[in-house]
């Protein structure tokens, strides 16, 4: 009889968390377990579009946050899951009796504090995506969970310091990095098609668009560029707010970019995103829980410059794999720009360095053997 896994994540858009979670959802599907994925109602349907397209078994309930920011949008929210908490636990239990799952992977500490009282040792995990602040009210929430779960896995070093920051004890926390299965694999000459000779070279940048992924500092640094008449342009892949976009096509117009920039909007097919680039800048603000968008580049044999914040450290190896700036830093990130868009034997060689990294210490299998040697612990103590 195959292990039933639930695994709980929200998904009100598609990040590097919901990527992981298909990834997770659909390896372990291959090795011998039942995935089901349990979902928000509150979506906008890309992640349900993806795991139907998969054919991975899911359920959507009203699961969403609680939050203590005192925002229109934020308060509204919460005033919703409040009201339909009960609704929530009810549904949820039922799901329980019903699917009798062997383990529970919970991918969000909010689901935890709504779930609280279903959370089992024997059963439940925390897979965790986020540095969590080092602050009094974690600190007192996360012990708690530490009570209630059978442990916390990581996606990074960082992420585990900042756990034991909280004072979670080392032996609940297991770094397992993230591995994705060969994105390029069955792509070929994507390193061919980025002779640069009659054209300028292409920055790509990957993801939401807001301030906290730098995207304004990389703005910056392409006005530093043009001044040194590197030719080179700008393609963001990725939907943000309609107010943040308009202030960076202001600042670019203000800097004299604007003909440099080009706006893709959101881009599934993560070869065209990739094959259509020779640089990947991650000029991350904030302190990234990983750097999945890192790691994809690497697969696609792309230079990386990315900033020194949390996990990305991890992921990009500085001077062999990318380059490591300092945070909202744009002279700093113009001049790596600069150094990898004058010299193509270098990007070629990073890139190159970068993709043998990706394959060794990064794939999908090394991922799903940590995944499944920690769920059989568990299944031992159970």
């Amino acid at each position: 009889m195959k292990a039933k896994l639930l695994i709980v994540s929200g998904a009100g858009y598609v990040s590097g968390k919901e990527v992981m979670c298909l990834e997770l959802a659909r390896g372990l599907a291959g090795r011998g377990f039942a995935p089901l994925v349990l979902t928000s109602c509150w979506n906008d349907g890309e992640f349900v579009r993806r795991l139907r397209s998969e054919e991975l078994a899911f359920r959507m309930l009203p699961i969403g946050f609680i939050s203590a920011t005192l925002t229109r949008a934020l308060m509204r929210m919460t005033i919703e899951q409040l009201w339909r908490w009960p609704g929530l636990l009810w549904r949820y239990a039922k799901l329980l009796r019903k699917e009798r799952p062997d383990f529970v992977v919970h991918t969000n500490w909010q689901h935890l504090l709504l779930l609280l009282a279903f959370l089992r040792p024997s059963r439940d995990l925390c897979w965790l995506h986020e540095l969590v602040p080092n602050k009094p009210q974690y600190r007192y929430l996360f012990l708690l969970l530490e009570r209630r779960l059978s442990g916390f896995i990581c996606v990074s070093n960082a992420v585990a310091r900042s756990l034991r920051a909280l004072g979670i004890q080392g032996s609940n926390i297991e770094v397992i990095h993230n591995g994705i299965d060969d994105p390029s694999k069955g792509i070929r000459n994507v390193p061919e098609n980025r002779d640069v000779s009659n054209r300028p070279v292409r920055i790509g940048i990957v993801g939401q668009v807001g301030n906290w992924k730098g995207h304004s500092d990389l703005i910056e640094a392409m006005g530093l560029l043009r001044r040194s008449e590197v030719k080179c342009e700008l393609n963001v892949f990725g939907f943000g707010s309609p107010a943040y976009l308009d202030e960076l096509r202001q600042a670019a117009t203000r800097l004299r970019v604007e003909h440099l920039v080009r706006w893709r909007g959101f881009v599934a097919d993560r070869a065209r995103i990739y094959g259509e680039m020779d640089i990947c800048a991650v000029p991350s603000r904030f302190e990234e829980p990983f750097g999945l968008t890192a790691l994809e580049a690497a697969f696609f044999e792309l230079p990386v410059v990315a900033t020194r914040r949390g996990g990305l450290e991890e992921v990009v190896e500085h001077e062999r794999t990318g380059l490591l700036v300092e945070a909202e830093q744009p002279l700093q990130l113009a001049n790596a720009l600069e150094r990898l868009s004058r010299d193509a034997e270098l990007r070629a060689a990073i890139g190159s360095e970068a993709r043998r990294r990706a394959v060794e210490r990064f794939g999908s299998g090394r991922f799903l053997d940590r995944f499944v040697a920690r769920l059989s612990r568990l299944s031992q103590v159970a």
